[in-house]
């Protein structure tokens, strides 16, 4: 769970920025974690960009826009609530009026406004379709070096413990480094270039996990977490996040002021943020069973803001969930979440470099 604090790295601006599971990649065979060693130096943050043009408030029904596409019209499922399923070229959706959870390919995605349902047509804002639904229709063209390069970011650290385990009060910072170790190995002997901003258990702030990335010119940012909320009855799982587009609502804001119309660097990657996010996480459902609780929006992580790169944060399970608690104690388990998603970055790569 990501630690709440660190310098907002944030510039307003007026406007707005416009942001697929592919074939599975070989199996690996178990890595044991590569030797800790120091993290590397760091940078300043990246620069200011222009500033967007302005945000749009406007909803559009899905009928007029799948007839100007070309595209069949969303088909009622239910009416209790409104529950449309919608055909997008390869892409099915399942979108329901007053709420944000939609299915994309039935995988989970939190929309920034809830679809509505009026004059006998569903409505969707006008950004969710610019940033959800056509972005998802791009193809994946990450730019990415020969070799990749990317930096892990094992969450926590020092005296920066994270959540506690239920089952037997271990912390977040052990799970986490363990995880990027057995990930870093993984990518490594597949000739990536792995960068982690961390390798022991030592205090790494946010900004300076941020400047790591841009000081070593990094194609990719995924930083590794496990989750946590308040007592044990609730429902554990997978969760992942990028960066709000601008104009939206968050998903998540913990409290932290989430002023729509505020631009981060990160922004510019939207489209590819959310390609990256949702391979990720198609990777990780299939490979624990966890449940699906969705691909997530966030402006608040300060991790996420500064990156002039894709860039996404993993939540691999609750450790306040007894039973995901159990499964995250279990280095089998942790060595899982490695190799799922270490399988999604080389299906990627594969996609972008076809």
């Amino acid at each position: 769970m990501l630690k709440r604090h660190g310098a907002r790295m944030a510039w307003v601006w007026l406007g707005l920025l416009t942001g697929c599971a592919g074939p599975r990649a070989p199996q690996f065979a178990t890595v044991p974690p590569t030797r800790p060693g120091p993290a590397a130096a760091t940078v300043t943050a990246p620069a200011v960009r222009p500033a967007p043009p302005a945000v749009s408030d406007t909803w559009v029904s899905l009928q007029k826009w799948a007839a100007d596409h070309a595209l069949p019209p969303p088909r009622i499922l239910s009416t209790n609530p409104v529950t449309c399923e919608w055909s997008v070229g390869p892409d099915l959706w399942q979108l329901r009026a007053a709420t944000t959870a939609a299915e994309w390919n039935g995988l989970q995605i939190r929309l920034g406004h809830a679809p509505e349902w009026r004059d006998d047509q569903l409505w969707l804002h006008a950004l969710d379709l610019a940033k959800h639904v056509e972005a998802l229709r791009q193809p994946v063209r990450l730019r990415l070096s020969n070799p990749p390069r990317v930096v892990i970011d094992p969450g926590h650290g020092g005296s920066n413990t994270g959540a506690r385990s239920v089952l037997d009060g271990r912390w977040e910072k052990e799970f986490t480094l363990d995880w990027g170790l057995r990930l870093a190995a993984l990518l490594s002997a597949q000739g990536w270039d792995v960068i982690l901003t961390r390798k022991t258990d030592t205090d790494v702030s946010l900004s300076e996990r941020v400047a790591l990335a841009e000081n070593v010119g990094a194609d990719l940012f995924v930083s590794l977490h496990f989750n946590s909320v308040n007592g044990t009855n609730h429902t554990g799982g997978l969760e992942t996040y990028c960066l709000t587009p601008v104009g939206l609502p968050s998903t998540l804001t913990r409290g932290y002021d989430d002023t729509v119309t505020v631009v981060h660097p990160n922004n510019a990657h939207d489209t590819a943020n959310l390609q990256l996010a949702v391979r990720l996480h198609r990777a990780l459902l299939e490979e624990t069973g966890l449940p699906d609780r969705g691909v997530r929006r966030a402006r608040f992580m300060t991790v996420l803001q500064g990156q002039d790169r894709p860039a996404v944060l993993l939540e691999g399970g609750y450790l306040s969930h007894p039973d995901d608690a159990r499964k995250i104690a279990n280095p089998q388990f942790r060595q899982r979440l490695a190799e799922a998603v270490a399988r999604a970055l080389l299906s990627l790569a594969a996609d972008s470099h076809p």
